[in-house]
């Protein structure tokens, strides 16, 4: 396991965003194709690092890497991991 800790905060990050946006529920919502697709496409991105982490193969992380991510989930969550409204101009 790696004991970089900026490695395991960006492995929590990646985790939340990934986690957040898998257990989106649109409740009445309409159905975008893009976003659905768009949401698919980034829980694999995230997701992946999570799983290079558990495996042992993310082992090294450039210091701003937790902070892209720490914006990026801080979206996702304002946006209650809605992949549609990330790309709107009204979170």
């Amino acid at each position: 396991m790696a004991k970089d800790p900026f490695v395991i905060a960006n492995t929590l990050l990646c985790a939340l965003i990934a986690l957040r946006l898998m257990f989106f529920r649109k409740s009445g919502a309409r159905h975008c194709w893009w976003a659905s697709w768009l949401a698919y496409l980034l829980v694999l991105g995230y997701g992946g690092v999570v799983i290079n982490f558990l495996f042992g193969l993310y082992v090294n992380a450039h210091p701003v890497t937790p902070l892209i991510n720490l914006l990026v989930a801080a979206l996702v969550i304002r946006a209650r991991g809605n992949a549609a409204k990330l790309l709107s101009r009204r979170i």
